[in-house]
């Protein structure tokens, strides 16, 4: 006899329940056990309380206790309550990178709702080859150029992989067998890969300025640009390449060639909304571009872009509440906060103590650096789904360390970026989870997922690997 969807469903909300409460009492005991131990050498009582609400913190996200932004603002609270100076807990929110951030977010909303996203999506579709090979470098190129309008991961997986879904149905592809899950698994990883190569491509980028700032350093896109977008492009290639040959497809897709088409007429000519998004957003990226010439902030051209979709009607003020995910705005803020609170009160400094030693064993060799690092965040993803503490906690003291020799920053930062999206377990990658809520769970077997996740891990390393000759021709090694 089966089991109802009720009951099924009262099940996982029961087992969901036990996680968080069990979440709860792990994480408070953790905190509490480490404040109640003896302040330790070098560190200030302050320092000692931050440590203390982070293990909390650490363990409400990776339980789901709270939801990620309201976990964020419990964190901001304990820390005033533990010492930490307002400025440096609410301070983010005020800060350049907040504030990029936002209007990015805006700039994906105004892509998504007047279909620009979407008619991109199946214009560049209808342009390659109906193979499996031909479709997965159009998603490549898909989710590269979205990237350049659409920073948030999150919003660029939501668009993708529906469409990636509806071909799979289309075409009649079986949910559980080696093509769907090579297809959809690196749909997603295409949705989120590629953003990389550019400093506005991925929420990562706001993120990774404020922890610069924090070391006295200045991040601009067109550095950023030169320093990762070929690296990028390498690791997106090699990542498709190692799909293929770990999953390869029981046969030839039976694809439609005609289905972009299709969806492309129905949509119908195109809006000027659309030409409008597109204006703003073109205008935008060279502005960006153009950054080290003009030295105004990056979310000055945003604000006046915000503008203009208003005043042509395509953002409206009642569109405010729910254009972006303000939990997610809200949780961002408190991240960024993060570099600042742990550089001011001396726990990067109390870090490095314990990193010098490891760091110093393969400081003279950048590959072993760059690979030590990219390891260590892969494991700390275990901890920090999310990644954005495992990043800070990584780069704060190496940076320390190195500033006075002739590794760039960039250099430190780009291990801790690329192995940022491990999926081992679903929980580590918020966009494979997404996939699996999309799908129904159809989208990819776990045995699949698990064999991609070390295709991930693995072709991380090898692209790492082969971009030090690059950064080094560059001078970025020194």
């Amino acid at each position: 006899m089966g089991i109802s969807p009720q009951a099924a469903s009262a099940a996982v909300g029961g087992a969901s329940r036990r996680r968080r409460l069990l979440g709860a009492l792990a994480g408070a005991g953790l905190g509490g056990l480490l404040w109640a131990l003896p302040t330790p050498a070098g560190l200030t009582a302050t320092g000692h309380a931050v440590i203390a609400v982070l293990a909390l913190t650490v363990v409400f996200w990776v339980c789901g206790v709270l939801g990620n932004a309201v976990t964020g603002l419990l964190m901001l609270g304990l820390m005033l309550l533990a010492g930490v100076q307002p400025q440096h807990a609410l301070g983010a929110y005020a800060s350049a990178p907040f504030w990029t951030l936002l209007v990015v977010l805006f700039y994906g909303f105004a892509m998504q709702s007047t279909g620009l996203a979407r008619r991109l999506s199946f214009l560049l579709l209808s342009r390659f080859p109906p193979t499996y090979k031909g479709l997965l470098a159009a998603f490549f190129v898909i989710g590269l150029i979205l990237s350049l309008g659409i920073p948030s991961m999150t919003v660029r997986t939501a668009i993708l992989v529906p469409i990636a879904w509806a071909l799979a149905q289309a075409i009649g592809l079986r949910p559980g067998s080696r093509g769907c899950s090579l297809f959809l698994l690196s749909v997603v990883e295409m949705a989120v890969i590629p953003g990389c190569a550019t400093l506005y491509g991925s929420l990562w980028g706001p993120v990774m300025v404020q922890l610069f700032a924090t070391q006295g350093y200045t991040l601009e896109w067109l550095a950023y640009a030169r320093a990762f977008a070929l690296p990028t492009l390498l690791w997106s290639a090699l990542l498709l390449v190692g799909n293929w040959v770990a999953l390869r497809p029981e046969g030839e897709l039976p694809v439609d060639r005609e289905f972009s088409r299709r969806e492309l007429a129905r949509m119908g000519r195109v809006s000027r909304d659309e030409l409008l998004t597109a204006a703003v957003i073109g205008l935008s990226v060279l502005y960006w571009v153009a950054e080290q010439w003009h030295h105004q902030p990056p979310y000055v051209v945003g604000l006046f872009g915000l503008v203009a979709f208003a005043a042509f009607g395509i953002l409206k003020e009642s569109d405010f509440g729910g254009a972006v995910s303000w939990p997610f705005v809200l949780f961002l803020g408190a991240v960024y906060a993060l570099p600042v609170m742990i550089q001011q009160n001396g726990v990067s400094d109390w870090l490095g103590r314990f990193i010098v030693p490891l760091i110093q064993t393969v400081s003279g060799n950048a590959l072993a650096l760059v690979l030590a690092l990219a390891v260590g965040m892969l494991l700390l993803k275990f901890t920090d789904p999310a990644g954005f503490l495992a990043m800070t906690v990584l780069f704060l003291p190496v940076s320390a360390i190195l500033r006075q020799g002739p590794l760039s920053p960039l250099v430190i930062m780009a291990p801790l970026l690329f192995a940022g999206h491990p999926f081992w377990a679903v929980y580590q990658n918020f966009w494979i989870a997404m996939l699996e809520g999309m799908t129904d769970g159809q989208g990819c077997t776990p045995a699949h997922r698990l064999r991609l996740a070390n295709v991930y891990a693995v072709v991380t390393l090898l692209a790492l690997a082969l971009s030090v000759p690059y950064w080094w021709a560059l001078g970025l090694l020194g």
